[in-house]
């Protein structure tokens, strides 16, 4: 299966490391804690084959109505005592994860129970047609787009016992959002509310890992000259480009992703196909238009 993402750097539990120990120094008085959330529906087999005494582990799912699931759940993992176990037991989450999508590390005021308890009510989002949808805050594909679209004082709620929540980015490098570090107020909801803005703001921000899973199932040589992460930022560009252009029907926008990998990175700025998106806003039939192109359209954008 296709992740849209590089593998971490090297360097991120070494910088993880350094700035939870630094977060220490600067708290005045609170203990801060260290965990990892490591989302199982990457790999179910990922514990199975790992002793509980080496990632001491506790499902968010528990007691809740996702947790039928099996091992198919996030699971919040509690960091050893020490900066040198700290270090290791970093070591060996980023090393066993690989590149999948599936770690990040939070520092925070409270401790397991009271983590696992504090996030429960973020686990469900709740739109207001009372249609009830499972949040993936182990996707680190898709925390990062969770944390921005939220809406106070849903986020704040949310952020507040954590000092720092860490995880890679599509292009392997360290990202963090930092949260107030102190005990959080009761969250006033059992399923997170979410306006029908932010929920469309979700889904078109996952559209580019669906169409390029898609994709590499069908056609994977289209992969060769990109890392992940590139591929990713040429699809979601043009995604807008065809959203712009009124092309919405699925098939016709995972053809015009297909060609964002295949051709030069600015093909939709040459002549012709200026010339078919400006039909394409008129009413024109997507394949039509595609198999008209001339051929020196092709030549000019080969890559």
């Amino acid at each position: 299966m296709f992740f849209a993402t590089n593998p971490p750097l090297a360097t991120l539990p070494v910088q993880i490391a350094q700035e939870f120990q630094q977060l220490c120094d600067a708290s005045p008085s609170d203990e801060l804690r260290l965990f990892a959330l490591v989302d199982g529906a990457f790999d179910e087999e990922f514990f199975r084959m790992r002793s509980p005494r080496l990632f001491p582990r506790r499902s968010l799912y528990d007691g809740t109505a996702l947790q039928g699931l099996g091992t198919a759940v996030p699971y919040l993992l509690t960091a050893p005592e020490g900066a040198e176990a700290c270090l290791a037991w970093l070591n060996r989450l980023f090393t066993s994860c690989g590149a999948k999508p599936m770690l990040s590390i939070l520092a925070s005021v409270l401790d397991t129970d009271e983590l696992v308890r504090h996030m429960r009510p973020y686990l469900i989002a709740m739109t207001p047609d009372t249609v009830e949808w499972p949040v993936r805050w182990g996707d680190t594909r898709v925390l990062p787009a969770l944390l921005e679209a939220l809406a106070e004082p849903e986020r704040g709620q949310l952020l507040a016992p954590m000092a720092r929540w860490w995880w890679p980015g599509r292009d392997g490098v360290l990202l963090s959002w930092q949260g107030a570090a102190m005990l959080p107020a009761p969250a006033g909801f059992d399923k997170m509310p979410i306006s029908d803005e932010v929920f469309a703001k979700l889904v078109d921000k996952s559209e580019a890992d669906a169409v390029l899973a898609n994709l590499y199932d069908s056609q994977p040589d289209l992969f060769r000259m990109d890392s992940p992460a590139q591929c990713h930022d040429r699809v979601e560009r043009h995604l807008q480009v065809a959203s712009a252009n009124g092309l919405h029907a699925a098939p016709a926008r995972q053809h015009f992703s297909a060609l964002a990998l295949l051709l030069s990175d600015d093909f939709t700025q040459h002549a012709a196909l200026s010339d078919l998106l400006r039909r394409i806003r008129q009413g024109a039939n997507y394949n039509d238009e595609i198999s008209a192109l001339p051929t020196e359209f092709w030549r000019m954008t080969e890559r």
